[in-house]
């Protein structure tokens, strides 16, 4: 693929397999991406705090100009559906209380103006990111990194003072990112932009370091050595760091590295690792990216486009024959009505003796007469697993399950519509 050669021409240039690489991937990306994050955390803490939503009223309100959580709450109503107010409940959730709509709020106020209690509404863009949960995904990115690097947090403008909040932006008071009456909410406006693009600037295929640890989280270990042209200790090494597993494809037994037998071993990550392991974050971190580009259709489009153009490129680009077609022909049948066009399936490979004797998704299961050796099946596969189109879930001795359309979904079952149409050859 082209998009493969150009990711390897990078790889071995910035030579990733050496931990020191990835600093830049910390300091240009993950560090000022934690940094917008936590302001936004802050700013959400602070509609949630007591000194506004405490309060029984919105005249009570006295530590905070009321003028502006008014301007929050009303501002221009007049034009109500490009009005602030209507920015700030569809991405905080600002309103009053005891509604269920943005239109109840304005005609909420309009009937009791200051005397309306202040509430937020849960059905909010940041509520649907989970804030603290992508505060803490990206912070412990940056902790694991910055340890193997030898680099302390405070060099990197996170502070590490006690209660230890890791809060990097101290000296931003939320309140000022409000506007008064009559003022444009620029710093909000630009926050929220900025913290946006840095989410898509982290994306699977616009990032090269998250492209290769999608790439590399699945991937026969003699793959991954010929890929990156480095011998298998550095391979190792670099499987330590991102969080990888070695297995064998013989009995899917856990093998350790440096292996005599690099063409029999399998480099998988798994869900169940350590939170610690990198490459669980940063495949974490992809899916708090989608819901964040959910902010408007411009963000959303950009994101679905750069997806949708790398899975038809891999479709149209990555060719696999699984011959004789007749032993595979079972599976892919079963994967052509299983799989949905709408929605992530997983699916679940039962391995004997090395070979696989059944496939099932839920209650539907079959059995096949034709057991196709499990290594032969991986390796072939490999290259649609590597762009994300399927996902290995969880590897066991006697079973493999995968994910199909963890991204985007229909995809898989194209692929899975051009293998049968092709009979195997693709």
């Amino acid at each position: 693929m082209e998009e493969n050669n150009s990711l390897r021409e990078w790889a071995r240039k910035n030579k990733i397999w050496e931990i020191k690489s990835w600093e830049i991937f910390l300091k240009d990306y993950i560090v000022p991406f934690y940094r917008q994050t936590y302001i936004l955390m802050k700013f959400y803490n602070f509609l949630n705090s007591p000194e506004i939503i405490g309060k029984s009223s919105l005249a009570d309100i006295d530590k905070i100009p009321k003028e502006k959580i008014k301007a929050a709450i009303y501002g221009g109503a007049e034009n109500p559906e490009t009005s602030f107010a209507k920015f700030m409940f569809d991405i905080f959730g600002l309103c009053a209380e005891n509604v269920h709509s943005f239109e109840e709020s304005i005609k909420m106020y309009e009937k009791y103006e200051d005397k309306i209690k202040v509430s937020i509404n849960p059905n909010s863009w940041i509520y649907k990111i989970n804030i603290y949960e992508l505060k803490n995904t990206t912070f412990n990115i940056i902790q694991y990194i910055s340890n193997k690097l030898g680099l302390r947090l405070k060099d990197l403008g996170i502070p590490e003072d006690y209660p230890y909040d890791y809060d990097p932006v101290k000296d931003i008071e939320p309140e000022s990112l409000l506007p008064l009456p009559g003022e444009n909410p620029t710093k909000l406006i630009s926050l929220i932009n900025e913290f946006v693009q840095r989410s898509i600037n982290l994306s699977f295929f616009v990032n090269p370091f998250t492209t290769f640890i999608l790439y590399s989280r699945a991937i026969p270990l003699s793959v991954l050595r010929d890929f990156l042209d480095c011998d298998i200790e550095k391979i190792k090494d670099l499987a330590n760091f991102l969080g990888l597993k070695a297995y064998s494809m013989i009995d899917n037994s856990e093998i350790n590295l440096p292996t005599k037998s690099p063409e029999k071993v399998f480099l998988l990550y798994t869900c169940n690792y350590p939170s610690s392991s990198l490459s669980q974050n940063i495949i974490k971190l992809q899916e708090f990216l989608f819901n964040i580009a959910s902010i408007n259709n411009n963000a959303l489009n950009i994101i679905k486009d750069i997806f949708n153009r790398s899975y038809t490129d891999a479709i149209n680009q990555i060719h696999i024959t699984f011959d004789p077609w007749e032993n595979y022909k079972e599976i892919f049948t079963f994967l052509n009505k299983t799989i949905k066009d709408d929605a992530p399936t997983w699916v679940s490979l039962n391995i004997v003796n090395g070979k696989i004797v059944k496939i099932y998704s839920g209650y539907n299961e079959v059995q096949l007469s034709n057991n196709i050796e499990f290594i032969d099946f991986l390796i072939k596969i490999y290259p649609i697993i590597s762009v994300g189109l399927v996902n290995p879930t969880s590897l066991s001795k006697n079973s493999l399950e995968l994910t199909f359309d963890s991204y985007v979904p229909g995809f898989s079952r194209k692929w899975i519509k051009r293998v049968i149409e092709h009979e195997g050859n693709t």
